[in-house]
């Protein structure tokens, strides 16, 4: 009769995923995408008072804030305010042109999943939307 090795006595251990992001999304999510679709998680460390400049996203992105607390700048001026924890879906589209800004003295860190057309860059820079002047 074989005896087992030591190592073989052992079970296997179970892989353990590393946690990225958990984050609560608070906005409905409708995800319908084309077969080949290029899929990616990225994530941003912003430091205190820089920004990622202009952009818009050629497909659906999803984002979850690890730390600190983003702002961001939509094209019609207003703004959005989301801490830790919290959920982002960005629209798609140069009609949906946005930044992103750390205005906290502690970095920021985004965890983002992009759903976009093969060949096509995470975000396209983008002047910034022309205001309407309020007065």
């Amino acid at each position: 009769m074989k005896r087992p090795s030591p190592v073989e006595a052992r079970p296997a251990a179970e892989p353990v995923p590393s946690l990225l992001a958990d984050g609560l999304l608070t906005e409905r999510l409708a995800l319908a995408v084309p077969e080949d679709t290029r899929v990616v998680v990225a994530q941003y460390e912003i430091p205190p008072g820089r920004s990622l400049p202009w952009h818009y996203h050629e497909g659906r992105v999803v984002a979850v804030v690890t730390a600190g607390v983003l702002t961001r700048t939509l094209a019609d001026g207003s703004e959005c305010v989301t801490p830790v924890g919290g959920c982002v879906v960005e629209p798609v589209g140069p009609q949906g042109v946005h930044m992103a800004e750390n205005r906290e003295p502690e970095p920021l860190r985004i965890c983002a999943l992009f759903f976009l057309p093969q060949g096509r860059p995470l975000s396209t820079r983008a002047e910034p939307p022309d205001q309407v002047a309020c007065g």
